[in-house]
């Protein structure tokens, strides 16, 4: 096996574990955590911070992380230069950003439609990182 394409089924299995658990800890946040609203006194300082919400903070840092490595992918697909693999990997970055944004809007109004903007986000992100993992295998089966 090439080594570009070791690089790519890392990349495609950190991306996937990530996205569990950002999953996960997504659909936790959503059914269990709160948020007060912005004009509340609580946003005024950390003494009033509901310790659950270090569950939303390790959900950004994981949303960051996914971001890192999403876009290390499509550095990792210019490399290796298919198009098919630039057009998913760009794909996958392109809706992990859509993702993000929509969670940055939620903290502050928790509108249902930037929760649904996330999980077909997701959805997306899932089945591009599959067809990728099919094109490899295509491709490596091809220089066969």
């Amino acid at each position: 096996m090439d080594q570009k394409y070791s690089f790519a089924y890392l990349g495609i299995t950190v991306i996937m574990a990530l996205l569990f658990m950002q999953f996960i800890m997504g659909m936790y946040i959503n059914l269990y955590v709160s948020f007060p609203p912005m004009n509340s006194i609580t946003h005024m300082g950390p003494h009033n911070f509901p310790s659950n919400y270090i569950v939303v903070m390790f959900h950004m840092m994981l949303g960051f992380l996914i971001l890192v490595v999403s876009f290390i992918m499509v550095l990792l697909s210019l490399r290796i230069r298919n198009s098919k693999l630039v057009i998913s990997s760009f794909l996958s970055f392109f809706f992990v950003i859509v993702a993000g944004i929509s969670g940055f809007l939620f903290l502050f109004n928790e509108k249902n439609l930037y929760s649904l903007l996330m999980a077909i986000s997701f959805i997306i992100i899932i089945l591009s990182e599959f067809y990728y993992l099919y094109v490899i295998k295509v491709t490596e089966n091809k220089l066969k």
